[in-house]
């Protein structure tokens, strides 16, 4: 049960479970029936990105269906984005550019203009007397635009040309980040241009939280950062053009180009590391999902500690999106593209974008690099984003509730990986690491306070208080009984419990009264996990069973049991 999963043997196992016409798949460590018609190597896909969820064999009861996917409630999508625009203190009236997702987009164009690029250090690759813009030539501390040219490009015609950014600090250490800003996977979300759904020029935008060397509370201050300017609208994998010609635009998307050509710098500046920390937020983390695995091969052997820090965005998309994305892109350039796995080829050759199995591969693969994701529950900006797409493509959209019973099924599959943790805040939110508030950020609010009365107040050791999940009763040092899913049924300490007790079936705590909640840039200075640190999954909210929280109106602000006190590991080379 501890041991690293394999994808390739659950691929082998799904080839080999065939019966009348459909294919059955068993996973071993999530207890899921799942039924299909699609090929065998699309279906895996499916599954493993969580876009198959059928609790039982029943629910496959028609063999004809594409794909069985558990049923969705119809949610009201202009009543979402009256709520989630209330709460940013926004006006959901005047259509599209007025929902979270629009102004998301426009404060990242905002923070761009404030933080202007014209005058700044520049550097072209392709000049032959930059000599390959070394990085022990630009300015330390200052941010230097590299312009690598050749196929590298923004997505429209009249778009400014792609650019990098530099800033040199410590030579051994390396903060490499994908930037967010959207995604214009289809027709509608890329034209008009006034209602893009994605960021169409290179813009600075990280410019706070873990990306600024001003502020003393910042673990990478010092670090060197690499900055991978979003500007392409294809989560980093496009290699194409397309032509909407009734609209008189072509739309090239080189975003593969765009962020190997950052990649390839990198490790020619960077021959040996003591470590690197790959980041994105937003439509970053996708980038993150897909280059990590590759990225961390490249480093093979040349950096000591190695972390993978995920951001908003859990990879969740209606049926259809991607893989009509990758029909018009032409699936035989893009399934053959160096930054795919030989499973994530195979699933991509099948007609399905393996977006969602690229993170558990890079788990398996590179079990010596910490992984983490961080997200805000029932993210507002995500699932207005999901839910316009849904609309065009005629599927059901989901509720605040439906995004977060699919967000703990995911974390559930990911935490089965040693080297896997979360950090899930109590509030719907959309991006943290790039950020102000990544300072009072913690699993409560972005505001660091409880807005909601906590599991027990900290009146210190031996107060009485209520095990979590259970409700028994407990004080001091007194064990909590086992509960299913929480802390792999073990018992484990009253939350009152003095830090030092060890008289349990576990030692970790579920919940603490003792210690106060570990502020998001307190947890990230953790990473990457050096020796002597310890990265638990932190979560903001009332603890619930499965059988509690895996179904329909749970609500948002609970946690996922299991997911609680799961400790990060990560296996090291002796050598």
């Amino acid at each position: 049960q501890g041991a690293r999963l394999s994808w390739n043997r659950i691929a082998f196992r799904a080839l080999a479970r065939r019966s009348s016409g459909s294919h059955t798949l068993h996973k071993d460590l999530v207890s899921k029936m799942v039924c299909s018609q699609a090929k065998p190597m699309a279906l895996l896909a499916l599954v493993l990105s969580g876009r198959v969820a059928c609790e039982s064999a029943p629910q496959c009861a028609q063999p004809s269906s594409p794909a069985c996917i558990a049923d969705q409630r119809e949610a009201d999508l202009s009543d979402l984005l009256q709520r989630s625009s209330r709460q940013h203190g926004l006006s959901a009236e005047g259509g599209r550019r007025e929902n979270p997702f629009q102004q998301y987009l426009q404060g990242l164009v905002d923070t761009g203009k404030s933080n202007p690029m014209e005058g700044e250090n520049e550097c072209h690759l392709e000049d032959p007397d930059a000599l390959g813009c070394k990085m022990c030539e630009m300015p330390h501390g200052e941010s230097t635009f590299v312009f690598p040219g050749g196929k590298t490009q923004c997505i429209l015609g009249d778009s400014a040309p792609f650019r990098f950014k530099v800033v040199p600090g410590d030579p051994e250490k390396l903060l490499f980040n994908f930037q967010g800003g959207g995604a214009c996977l289809t027709k509608d979300t890329t034209t008009p241009a006034q209602n893009t759904m994605c960021i169409v020029d290179p813009v600075d935008i990280s410019v706070a939280g873990i990306y600024t060397n001003s502020d003393p509370l910042n673990p990478y201050k010092d670090w060197t950062l690499v900055d991978v300017f979003y500007c392409s609208g294809d989560l980093f994998i496009g290699n194409a053009t397309r032509d909407f010609l009734d609209n008189n635009m072509s739309v090239v998307q080189h975003g593969y180009w765009n962020a190997k050509s950052a990649v390839d710098w990198a490790v020619e500046q960077f021959p040996e590391l003591d470590s690197l920390v790959i980041t994105g937020s937003s439509a970053g983390c996708g980038a993150v999902m897909i280059w990590s695995n590759y990225i961390l091969d490249q480093f093979e052997g040349k950096v000591k500690n190695k972390a993978v820090i995920c951001d908003s965005m859990m990879g969740f998309m209606p049926p259809g999106v991607l893989e009509n994305f990758l029909e018009e892109l032409g699936p035989e350039d893009h399934c053959n593209l160096p930054v795919w796995t030989e499973l994530a080829r195979a699933a991509c050759e099948e007609g399905v974008v393996p977006v969602g199995i690229m993170l558990p591969q890079t788990m398996e693969l590179h079990p010596d690099a910490a992984v983490v994701m961080v997200n805000g529950k029932a993210d507002p900006v995500m699932l207005t984003f999901y839910n316009v797409l849904a609309k065009e493509f005629n599927e059901s959209t989901w509720s605040e509730s439906q995004y977060v019973l699919h967000m703990n099924r995911r974390l559930s599959m990911w935490d089965e990986f040693p080297n896997f943790a979360s950090y899930i805040i109590n509030e719907d939110w959309h991006v943290f690491l790039p950020m102000p508030m990544c300072n009072t950020t913690d699993t409560s609010n972005t505001n660091g306070t409880e807005e909601e009365q906590a599991l027990c107040e900290p009146h210190g050791p031996s107060s009485h208080v209520e095990c979590p999940v259970s409700g028994v009763s407990c004080s001091g040092n007194q064990c909590c009984p086992s509960a299913q899913g929480l802390l792999k049924g073990k018992t484990f300490p009253c939350p009152s419990a003095e830090e030092t007790f060890e008289g349990c079936e576990t030692h970790v705590k579920a919940k603490s009264c003792l210690e106060p909640r570990l502020p998001l840039m307190e947890w990230l200075s953790q990473l990457p996990l050096y020796e002597g640190n310890l990265v638990t999954s932190a979560c903001g909210g009332k603890l619930m069973s499965r059988k509690d929280w895996d179904q329909e109106g749970a609500g948002t602000r609970h946690c996922a049991a299991e997911h609680a006190g799961k400790v990060l590991k990560i296996e090291k080379d002796d050598a």
